[in-house]
Order: structure tokens, then sequence, then C-alpha cells
């Protein structure tokens, strides 16, 4: 088991943050050399076509277009894996005006396919990439000059996602066939390309409180961090684990992770999470799902799930708790929500949390107590962390638990 370094002993501003993989892998810190601009176009594959400037690296995409909100964290956007297969859209109008340290990236390298932007920028000389080093470094390319927040509208309108990103030398119709041919996000398993294929240690920082068990969909590393500041110790197994070899370890709290990719088609992840559930609900240790994780649960549940018509990307989403009808401001990152079904009910689960501006199902809670789930991110990054006290409820909930005190989620 590979044990991964220790990390910081609290949840820290971005600029703060230090990276727990190497910097000097496939993503060092030494700057790469620049690409002249090339003239390049995006091209939907309904017939939407903006031309522009290629930077980055001197490379093709395609994916499926998605869009955030976020006005900055760009380092944290394109090493989440939850980006994995998408093109991403930035409505704000400029990008790159500060420089990118290896504490802002969420993995050991970039997931996102490419970037649209309005206006690339380079900042001044210091420590750390550019934006335009970080895409070199990645392997992939940004189009400038685009009206991003007129494509944000053409999305929201219903145009189809599947997008290429060509030099303009490839004929615009041929680009938009080959934009037609490209895979659908839907179609591919993106979490076998981002989830660790063995098992991962990662010590708490400060006094060992407990023991978690994280299932590894497309972990991002500020969830790690997280979980490692309020004391527990964190063993992080894979996305084709079995519900005994989760037992074994004896945690005080599971963890499901988030990660990218639609989860109706993880039929063996839904018989693990199902199987988890059912001894959480029976004693066994307690479960908190995190946005993939939360989708699993619902599906375990046979709750369906569909893929959103706007997807929810970007810092700045408002959440309301059910209960009490608190709001809070955080990060979110899904393209896929769960529909709220009797299924839901007759498995015991209520709604917990709500999104302020469509109504969807934003989290879960086990009339067990014993299960909770939200579909944002209480890690943040990029993004407030407002929503941080969930992390804080579930872990002194398992903690607890231990000593049969009172459960990880109020019911």
């Amino acid at each position: 088991m590979q044990t991964v370094s220790r990390i910081e002993p609290r949840t820290p501003a971005a600029h703060e943050r230090q990276a727990f993989f190497s910097s000097s892998g496939p993503m060092a810190m030494d700057a790469p050399l620049l690409h002249p601009p090339r003239h390049g176009l995006l091209a939907l594959e309904d017939g939407i076509v903006q031309e522009g400037v290629l930077r980055g690296a001197p490379a093709a995409a395609e994916g499926d277009l998605i869009f955030t909100t976020a006005a900055t964290g760009w380092g944290e956007v394109l090493t989440d894996p939850s980006y994995a297969g998408q093109i991403v859209v930035l409505t704000h109008p400029m990008a790159g005006n500060y420089r990118i340290t290896a504490g802002e990236l969420e993995s050991g390298r970039v997931h996102a396919r490419a970037l649209v932007v309005g206006r690339l920028v380079t900042p001044p000389a210091g420590p750390g990439w550019s934006l335009e080093e970080l895409l070199v470094s990645g392997g992939i390319p940004a189009i400038t000059g685009i009206d991003t927040r007129a494509l944000t509208l053409q999305l929201r309108r219903g145009a189809r996602r599947r997008a290429v990103i060509r030099t303009t030398e490839v004929p615009v119709p041929e680009a938009i066939a080959e934009a037609k041919a490209s895979p659908t996000w839907e179609s591919v398993d993106h979490v076998a390309t981002v989830a660790t294929a063995e098992p991962l240690y990662v010590p708490p920082n400060g006094p060992r409180r407990g023991r978690a068990v994280l299932v590894d969909f497309g972990v991002k590393r500020s969830l790690l961090t997280a979980l490692a500041a309020r004391g527990f110790e964190i063993t992080v197994l894979p996305p084709d684990v079995t519900a005994a070899a989760v037992a074994s370890e004896e945690p005080d709290l599971v963890v499901l992770s988030p990660g990218p990719g639609d989860p109706a088609r993880m039929e063996a992840q839904i018989a693990l999470v199902r199987e988890l559930a059912a001894d959480a609900v029976a004693g066994g240790p307690p479960i908190l799902g995190i946005c993939l994780g939360h989708q699993l649960l619902a599906l375990a549940a046979r709750a369906p799930t569909c893929r959103l018509a706007v997807g929810h990307h970007g810092g700045n989403h408002a959440v309301i708790e059910v209960e009490t009808g608190r709001v809070d401001i955080g990060a979110h990152n899904h393209e896929v929500a769960v529909l709220e079904d009797p299924a839901l009910a007759a498995a015991g689960y209520r709604v917990s949390h709500r999104d302020l501006n469509d109504g969807t199902v934003e989290g879960l809670v086990h009339a067990s107590g014993r299960i909770a789930s939200v579909q944002f991110h209480p890690e943040g990054a990029p993004g407030p962390i407002d929503a941080a006290r969930v992390l804080d409820l579930a872990t002194a909930g398992a903690l607890a638990d231990r000593q049969g005190a009172f459960p990880i989620a109020r019911a």
C-alpha cells in the first residue's frame, strides 16, 4: 500500500495548499516552452461554430462541452478528476491573471480535455505556472477570443454538447462531422481513467482521532486534506473494491468519493454501495457520500438519476438545508442529479438539501441516521467552504457512534 505524505492540519485557502503528489513527475514545476498562437475553431455537433485563437498545447481536442461560473480556481478545475472527458467553458470573461502553484492542483495531472475562454492573459513573472503553461504541461489546448457568454446561453437553450477544437485548416463541415462522431460523455467509463488502481494511505494531521475508508471514484486532493485535517487516517481503495475489503479495514466512517461520468452505467459500484448501505443501516460503519457517491447511494436504493439540462459547475451555487432553512454558497460540479422518487422514501431516505436555483436534490439522509450524502462539494476547491460543516458533522458523528452516542446525520 502506498503512503501519501502528510498534509496540512486544516483546510486552508487555495494559495496556501501543498500538493500531496510529487512535483517532479509529469507536471514538474519547470516552466514549459509556449507555442505560437494559431487560428482555430470550436465546432459543436449541431452546427454551432465559433472561430478563435488556439493557445496552450498544440493539440486537437474533443469532449463534452460544459460551462463553469467559477471566476478563479483554474488550476483546481483543470486537475479535478470530475472534469474528465469535458471541454470547460469559463463564463468569466478573463482568465490567467495570477500564477498557479502546485498546491492548487487537485490531482497529479490535467483531466479536462480543453479550455474555452474569452480572454487569456499572462500574469507577471513569479513562482508557479501561468495558466497557459499549465495547459502546455497538461497537453491540452485552449481556444480564446470566444464569446463564452453567448456560448453559455446556447448551451442553456439546449445546444448539443459534443464538440471539437481544431485548427482552421480543418474545414468547418469536417469539424462538425467529427463532433457528431465523437463518443458521448455517458458512454465512457471515466472513473476507470482517474481512480486509483491500488490502495493508498493518508495519515492524519495531528493526533489520530479515527479511521476512514474512502472508495475512490475520482477523489480530489482537497477532500483528503479536509478529512485528514479532522484527525482521520484514510485508506483510499479502488472503485472495484469489495464490501468485505472495506469492512476488513474496520473504519469509523466510509466515504464514497466524487468522480466523473454517468453513475447509471456503474453496475458493480451500485451493487457495492447497496451492500455497504445495508451494512451501515444494520449497525456497520456509517457512510458519507459526496457528489458521485451521493448519486450511487440513490441508485443503490433503486431511485433514478438523470442528466441535467444545465449542469451545475462553479463556486457560487446556493443550497438550502430543508430542515433548518440554512443556505450555503458552495462548490458544485455535476452533470447528473438524483430524481426525487418514491424509491427513496421506500428505502428510508429523505431529501435534506435542495438547490435554490432549480430545486435539484442536493442531499439525502437515511432514517437510521447512519447514511448521509450531498451532491455539492463541502471541501470547496475552488469555491467557498460554507458547507464544510458537513464534514464536521459526519466525522464527529462517526466518532461518537463508536460509543453509541449519536448517529452520523440528523434523521
